[in-house]
């Protein structure tokens, strides 16, 4: 299998897409994408807008590296440093592919009650750190090799703009990707929970964890 590493293109945004909605899933069957689209049509020009609309954000495709193998696009992650996204908090970046796809105000603001908790959850991204996330893999793909060539051009990418720190996140209990990213080098640094998350998703919160680069 021929494996090339680049940056992701404006055509790679349904893939992106996709990935967002693989990334947040994690280990379950359903994350808050799901839970804040339940049509899936509607939940794929969602994260489709999001992934290639104009507002710059950590879910956007010109955020990503993606792992082609023999041409397809078959994994992808996120790397960068918060202040060069700007709002890592989505809000404007989500309004925007909202009202791009025609929703009324009173439609966005009514999903504050299925992501607060999910925020409430998410580690912080603190200034100066390389934030690695919204990491995902076509499922016939996983377990080929391609994450842990992601991973280690992520760290890479953040040496070369002489960061100290990478950061990444992932689900309490999903052990796989705790097991890929503690293979990169991270350990886990704090454990961030939540009992309305919980109720929603069924696992208590996320773990962060970090790693010198």
């Amino acid at each position: 299998m021929r494996v090339e590493l680049r940056p992701a293109r404006a055509a790679d945004a349904p893939f992106v897409a996709d990935v967002l909605l693989w990334a947040a899933r994690g280990h379950l069957a359903r994350g808050p994408w799901d839970l804040a689209f339940p049509d899936k049509r509607e939940r794929t020009r969602v994260l489709a807008q999001l992934a290639g609309g104009s507002e710059p954000s950590w879910c956007h495709h010109t955020a990503f590296q993606i792992a082609e193998a023999d041409g397809v696009a078959g994994s992808a992650l996120c790397a960068f440093e918060p202040t060069a996204i700007g709002d890592v908090t989505l809000a404007r970046p989500m309004g925007a592919a909202l009202q791009a796809l025609g929703w009324p105000r009173e439609r966005i603001g009514a999903l504050a009650t299925v992501f607060d908790p999910y925020l409430r959850c998410f580690p912080a991204m603190p200034a100066g750190t390389w934030i690695v996330e919204n990491v995902g893999t076509r499922p016939e793909l996983r377990r080929k090799g391609l994450l842990a060539r992601l991973l280690d051009r992520a760290l890479e990418m953040g040496r070369e703009r002489r960061i100290a720190t990478a950061q990444i996140s992932c689900l309490i209990g999903n052990d796989a990707a705790q097991r890929a990213y503690e293979g990169a080098g991270f350990r886990v640094v704090e454990e961030r929970k939540d009992p309305a998350f919980e109720a929603m998703l069924g696992v208590p919160g996320f773990a962060r964890m970090r790693v010198a680069l």
